[in-house]
């Protein structure tokens, strides 16, 4: 069984398939990577078991990283990095999208998502612009746009005061997903939390997931800070398998 890696760019979005050589794919995922990373750095692991598993991962690099980096995400500021992840989530999340529509909706009816970090930010914002989402997948990330950046801005305060404009505010809030849930569509939600994650706190994604909660879907915690440990990657293969029924 060989597993393939092909590396390319489709209207200037670069990606990374991982399929087996030879063997149909039997469905779809996409895999964001997280803030500041790329699609190799956040996805290779996860791209390389699912194709093994008989899935098609796409993996690409959001706006203004990885491959088509730009400032500020190269000599910007804290603060500017920051007002800039709106418009990452925005952009990054229409070229999913877009790359389902053009390249893969001939042979997928649906895809699942997983997004890490600011990846699940993606992931959720995605499935309030497609109704295209089989399974969604945010891992250690969070529906509350407008809650995250405040907290992430208090978490560089000591570099610069960063504080965020009425306009600025009502921008996320205009994205938000928690504020818009009648937007969210999807067949299924399947949630990987940290419970002493410090730079993305569970507490909303826990607070969203209670309320909002139907029977196909699944919450995973682990005692672990910001990072995807083995455990919680094996669980994500699971769920994966289960939204796909397959039998492992």
């Amino acid at each position: 069984m060989k597993v393939i890696l092909n590396h390319t760019n489709i209207d200037g979005i670069p990606l990374l398939e991982y399929y087996q050589e030879n063997v149909a794919p039997h469905s779809l995922v996409f895999l964001q990577h997280g803030y500041e990373s790329t699609k190799e750095y956040g996805c290779d692991y996860l791209g390389i078991e699912l194709a093994r598993r008989g899935y098609l991962a796409v993996a690409i690099d959001a706006y203004k990283h990885g491959e088509r980096i730009e400032e500020p995400y190269i000599t910007g500021s804290s603060k500017e990095r920051l007002e800039e992840v709106m418009t990452v989530i925005k952009k990054t999340s229409f070229d999913i999208i877009r790359l389902f529509r053009s390249r893969y909706a001939d042979k997928f009816d649906k895809f699942d998502i997983v997004g890490v970090s600011l990846g699940g930010m993606i992931a959720y914002y995605t499935a309030m612009k497609t109704n295209h989402i089989k399974g969604l997948f945010p891992v250690i990330s969070t529906p509350d746009f407008k809650s995250q950046a405040q907290y992430a801005a208090k978490g560089v305060s000591a570099e610069a005061d960063i504080t965020f404009t009425k306009e600025q505010l009502d921008y996320i809030d205009s994205m938000n997903p928690i504020l818009h849930v009648e937007e969210l569509t999807y067949d299924s939600l399947h949630v990987f939390v940290g419970t002493e994650d410090d730079i993305v706190p569970h507490e909303a994604q826990k607070m969203f997931f209670d309320q909002y909660k139907r029977p196909t879907d699944s919450y995973h915690k682990y005692p672990v800070g910001h990072s995807v440990i083995r455990e919680m990657q094996l669980d994500l293969f699971a769920a994966l398998d289960k939204v796909n029924n397959l039998k492992k």
